[in-house]
């Protein structure tokens, strides 16, 4: 799996850890105990090679084995998206600052300048990096972190330089995960296979180095290499999504059914941008932002007839959803026939709500096996029939094969209906991971808390959802009518 996509994520994460009781060549940290001491280093290896779940056991087992440890805390909030815990874990990390050393402290410092923790942004993270690596000159950790940075900026020579000087330090997975991909982008294909090579030597028990592996023969065309790999990382981490989904497009592929960008009736990136854009906030449930980008693609292009499906039914506005519909009913037939499809079934289903759509439904299915828009549509069908078990399980094949959140959401409000509360939590958890800057997988969170008759809690998620975006308003009416509810969590 690639660095570069999950740089603003590690831009935070791979601050965490570098702070040493006095100025020397290598971390040390305040704890009393060895053994959380170990843990954390466990947990840095597995955060900076994207096995966050593993990080995240080990960070709470130093947690527990000093209670006291605050830069364990902050560790433990870094490797939860979801900010109602994090900000709970950070507050009590709070609590233990005056025990840290001075490098920690000035770490903790520093983060909590970032907006991620509540602070108002004003912080030169690459300056702060620069200082790191001085202050502790063979910790790779840091030499990466640079690289990653350049890396992001497109100054690849310059990356490539950092990524050399931290293999020179030490032989490290992270900084040839990234060299590979580096040299893969630039078509150096024997160095970047050199590189993964070394990656998987020097990680053989992660699943991301295999991951890595599959995708350099994916590059070369060679799928049978290449899901070798990928089942290698599943048999490593049975969760690695990431290969999951690539093993299931190869699957198709050799089936016949290979997975294709969409034909749209517009030759317009920026409309078709603005139409996924839109697509994204309507099934994250946010219906005027959705509207902007509908509005937004067919301005760029007023031909376009996806958008203007979408237009008639997001809510907000009834006049415009008309004037749309006639406008999406006579473009349909110079549209690409998915759009055209498409277009005729949801309208067909806007004008026949007690119609039984089976049969709509499986032409679509056959003709489209592959869209994600055609599963969400089966799927609804059946949760409006209350065969919410089936919707479930399309849900969980949507998330599976494509990165689509929003079917995380779907398939926690499935669960919900089938009484599967702990699978609800789970659905809504990955939602949160998977989306943790939108304000709906709060909401949602604080829904199925407000359920369990978990008031407070419901009350926090539904005032961070509020928090995140002010014109999320739904959710301050809902925190607002649990006021008198609210009890202490148990």
């Amino acid at each position: 799996m690639k660095n570069k996509p999950i740089y603003m994520l590690t831009l935070l994460t791979l601050f965490i850890g570098g702070c040493s009781q006095k100025v020397s060549d290598y971390v040390e940290y305040s704890t009393s105990s060895s053994e959380a001491a170990k843990q954390m280093e466990v947990g840095i290896r597995y955060q900076d090679n994207v096995a966050q779940h593993l990080a995240r056991k080990s960070f709470q087992k130093a947690v527990d084995l000093d209670p006291e440890f605050a830069m364990a805390y902050y560790s433990l909030a870094q490797m939860h998206r979801d900010a109602v815990k994090r900000n709970a874990l950070v507050e009590k990390g709070k609590q233990y600052v005056s025990k840290a050393n001075d490098a920690e402290k000035a770490l903790i410092k520093d983060m909590n300048r970032d907006m991620w923790w509540g602070g108002d942004g004003d912080i030169e993270w690459v300056k702060e990096v620069e200082e790191y690596t001085n202050m502790f000159p063979k910790e790779t950790r840091y030499v990466n972190m640079l690289g990653n940075m350049a890396n992001f900026d497109g100054e690849e020579e310059k990356a490539e330089a950092y990524y050399k000087q931290s293999l020179a330090i030490k032989e490290n997975p992270d900084a040839l995960n990234s060299l590979g991909y580096l040299y893969s982008r630039q078509e150096k294909m024997e160095e970047s296979k050199d590189a993964f090579e070394r990656q998987i030597k020097a990680a053989p028990d992660l699943a991301n180095p295999y991951d890595s592996m599959g995708d350099y023969y994916l590059e070369m065309k060679d799928n049978q290499n290449a899901k070798k790999y990928f089942e290698k990382a599943l048999a490593i981490d049975p969760d690695f999504i990431s290969s999951k989904r690539k093993i299931w497009r190869i699957d198709e592929e050799e089936a016949g059914n290979k997975v294709t960008p969409t034909a749209w009736s517009t030759d317009s990136t920026s409309a078709i941008n603005a139409f996924s854009t839109g697509f994204w906030q309507f099934y994250n449930i946010h219906w005027d932002k959705a509207r902007e980008q509908f509005e937004k693609a067919v301005q760029i292009d007023p031909e376009f007839a996806m958008p203007y499906l979408f237009l008639v039914f997001t809510p907000g506005d009834s006049a415009r959803s008309v004037e749309a519909r006639k406008i999406a009913e006579g473009l349909a037939s110079t549209a690409s026939q998915y759009e055209q499809d498409m277009i005729e079934y949801y309208l067909y289903r806007m004008d026949n709500p007690e119609a039984d759509l089976s049969s709509r439904i499986a032409k679509l299915k056959s003709n489209y096996p592959n869209k994600a828009f055609v599963m969400i549509s089966e799927a609804q069908d059946l949760f409006s029939k209350q065969e919410y078990a089936k919707a479930a399980g399309i849900y969980r094949t949507m998330w599976n094969r494509f990165n689509f959140a929003p079917s995380l959401n779907m398939l926690g409000y499935a669960n919900m209906r089938l009484g599967k509360m702990e699978a609800a939590e789970e659905a809504f958890d990955d939602y949160i991971y998977n989306n943790a800057m939108h304000p709906n997988p709060y909401d949602s969170m604080g829904e199925y808390w407000q359920n369990m008759k978990q008031f407070e809690t419901a009350y926090n998620y539904y005032m961070m959802a509020y928090t995140m975006d002010s014109t999320f308003t739904i959710s301050k009416e809902r925190a607002e009518a649990l006021e008198n509810k609210k009890t202490p969590i148990k």
